[in-house]
């Protein structure tokens, strides 16, 4: 009996890339080993992904570990955990979690910043700041300035000595550094989402939206809601997206509000999106079919995920009630180069970080 083999079936490159470019990190990243062709072109910076896969980053608050939550269109949650490289030697500090753009996360232990890619567990210092001894880092935020091709941190100072307040602006580049005014109430000031390329944070005691243009290093008042949004003793309990629109979630009375704008930057355009008598600091907004449902902490130890349209509430217990964060982030293969820390190459940087050592200091 003679045997016979199927051929294979030639696939055009051009599908082949079109199926990569619908996969998440995690199937890229294995499949890179397949052949040369798809390492090149999974490799490629101008490869493109053409779905978005939602996750959300936890962060042990005692051993500097890292848990991963992947979510999928069914809302299902599963659970990986890592440790960061760093896990001994800033085991105890101070740690500050910003916002994610573009899939990256800025992680600040102790006196150091570091870039990081939870998808691909891409991690570098890109900032070592000494003056982080003597002042208290409120709040901290990362953004992409598309005019000049780099990555920006933004970070609100409160100097322990005499209680004085700075914000600073920080190219990763270049180090390059710049005081920038901030003419708003501190309190409570949280970093929010990257919507239409700007950074989102709310002040005045979670009263009010400022956003953060990063080509002109300017904070500006964002458009509140029209009039029949307003309430004298709303406030702000988070930010977030759904698709590409910024949304925020109001404690109004005994209800939460949660507003979508459907046109950026008019305040006319900011619609209801659904009332709840749950109040938790959301972390995701996510849209199933036709349904939206919001996810938050409800506690130190679930997550919380509401649907108001079919009043459906699921609990997902976290694998340790250490755990905090909460950062939600677009899976990419993002790895920025020309970013780290030199300290030998910084060491003397004319008017730049040695600037701010010498005024925080």
């Amino acid at each position: 009996m003679v045997e016979t083999t199927t051929p294979l079936v030639h696939i055009a490159d051009e599908i082949v890339d079109e199926i990569l470019s619908r996969l998440p990190v995690k199937s890229l990243l294995r499949f890179k080993c397949v052949c040369k062709r798809w390492l090149s072109t999974i490799s490629n910076p101008n490869f493109h992904q053409k779905r978005e896969f939602e996750s959300i980053v936890f962060f042990n608050s005692k051993t500097r570990n890292v848990s991963l939550h992947s979510i999928d269109n069914d809302t299902v949650i599963t659970e990986s955990s890592f440790v960061l490289g760093t896990q001994s030697k800033y085991e105890g500090k101070k740690t500050v979690v910003s916002n994610s753009c573009n899939g990256l996360v800025i992680i600040g232990f102790g006196e150091s910043f570091f870039l990081f890619n939870p998808s691909t567990r891409y991690f570098v210092r890109v900032l070592k700041l000494n003056c982080m001894r003597y002042n208290s880092v409120v709040v901290a935020g990362l953004c992409y300035d598309e005019s000049s091709n780099d990555y920006k941190i933004v970070i609100r100072f409160t100097r322990y000595l005499d209680d004085q307040k700075y914000v600073v602006v920080a190219r990763l580049k270049t180090k390059q550094w710049v005081e920038i005014n901030f003419p708003f109430v501190t309190a409570s000031t949280k970093a929010g989402p990257i919507v239409n390329g700007r950074m989102h944070w709310t002040v005045n005691y979670a009263t009010k939206i400022i956003c953060f243009d990063p080509r002109k290093n300017l904070f500006e008042e964002f458009p509140s809601p029209p009039s029949k949004f307003q309430n004298a003793t709303a406030d702000i309990i988070g930010l977030g997206v759904v698709g590409d629109r910024l949304c925020m979630v109001r404690r109004v009375g005994q209800t939460s509000q949660v507003l979508i704008m459907k046109e950026y930057g008019i305040g006319e355009s900011w619609t209801a999106l659904m009332v709840t008598t749950l109040f938790f600091p959301p972390f995701l907004f996510i849209k199933n079919g036709e349904n939206h449902e919001i996810l938050g902490n409800k506690n130190t130890s679930q997550i919380l995920a509401y649907n108001a349209k079919e009043n459906i509430k699921r609990k997902f217990d976290l694998p340790n009630p250490n755990l905090f964060g909460g950062i939600s982030f677009v899976q990419n293969l993002t790895s920025p180069v020309g970013i780290e820390w030199d300290k030998i190459q910084h060491k003397n940087h004319g008017s730049t970080v040695k600037w701010v050592e010498d005024n925080f200091v």
